[in-house]
């Protein structure tokens, strides 16, 4: 499909895999109404490109809200429905900048769905007032981590100050973590190695550091049976688990982080921290920089070495 059949199509940018079925398709039919009316309201305004733009990032947000939410009507699009996607989007390592592209899509279009019933709050209601620079250090410092175990672990918060010990010594995501059965960790175990499907359907093995190793131990006595989830009781949904093991960090950061931090830290800052120390390890052993970066690379899981530069921050400017 050229360009211009793209245009007069009105796909123009690749539709995102929709999830929750004939829900999806509902609000699918509804929202081209609303699209149509935006792109015509705002023709001269906005640029074509824009318009395609915000359309799919519309339409990924809806495929989302039919899947977690089973959502039925665009009217209904409320403020827990932008905090559950943020949060989504954040575990799969979404920058806050395309965090907030995706909302300034949602508000865009909201503002044409007629009979909506709720306003949507601005950025700083979800903690995006700024955006991070993703070159600025966003690792957490020994100190920082240290403080924030003590913390969870006084106020008898077991499985943050365990997530947060699998984030930093395994470079875990916190939807890996989540995912974890006792039998995948009994397995790590044995094997002295933790395979792990992660951001994609990419796999990876890593190799079990002393702390790891126990924080998966400790993690074991908390599931009853090797199908149970290690940080996830019976009967409870994934989701919130991983929504309230983020916001203990962002209620407590105030009280752990050191003066003159560029940006506040998040649970992913403790990929970072796990990065530096693995780049550190590397170049010592191999001697060799680009060959470090990629075995750390690898490690992280995206085998990207342009974006484990940005996880190193400081330590690559070394």
């Amino acid at each position: 499909m050229t360009k211009r059949s793209a245009r007069k199509s009105g796909t123009g940018i690749k539709s995102p895999t929709p999830g929750g079925g004939g829900l999806f398709h509902n609000l699918e039919i509804q929202f081209e109404k609303v699209y149509r009316q935006a792109v015509k309201d705002t023709q001269g305004k906005v640029s074509i490109k824009t318009h395609f733009r915000y359309r799919d990032s519309m339409k990924k947000f809806l495929s989302f809200c039919a899947t977690r939410f089973r959502l039925q009507n665009l009217r209904n699009i409320s403020d827990k429905h932008l905090e559950a996607y943020i949060d989504y989007r954040r575990g799969n390592e979404t920058s806050e900048k395309t965090i907030k592209g995706d909302l300034a899509a949602v508000r865009f279009f909201h503002r044409y769905i007629e009979g909506a019933r709720f306003q949507l709050s601005g950025n700083e209601k979800f903690d995006l007032a700024s955006t991070p620079d993703g070159r600025a250090d966003r690792a957490w410092s020994d100190g920082e981590y240290k403080k924030m175990i003590a913390l969870a672990e006084r106020l008898d918060r077991p499985e943050v100050a365990l997530a947060m010990r699998l984030a930093r010594y395994a470079g875990l995501r916190v939807h890996e973590i989540t995912r974890l059965s006792r039998k995948d960790a009994e397995q790590a175990l044995a094997a002295g190695m933790l395979h792990v499907k992660g951001k994609g359907g990419k796999e990876r093995d890593i190799p079990l550091a002393t702390e790891a190793a126990a924080a998966l131990k400790e993690a074991c006595e908390m599931a009853a049976s090797e199908n149970d989830k290690l940080l996830v009781p019976p009967g409870e949904k994934t989701h919130l688990v991983i929504k309230r093991i983020q916001n203990f960090i962002r209620r407590h950061r105030d009280k752990v982080m050191e003066s003159g931090k560029e940006v506040n830290i998040t649970f992913h800052g403790l990929r970072h921290a796990f990065a530096r120390e693995q780049f550190r390890v590397k170049v010592g052993e191999l001697k060799k920089i680009k060959r470090a970066l990629a075995e750390v690379s690898e490690k992280l899981g995206h085998n990207r070495p342009e974006v484990t530069k940005i996880y190193l921050g400081s330590e690559w400017k070394k």
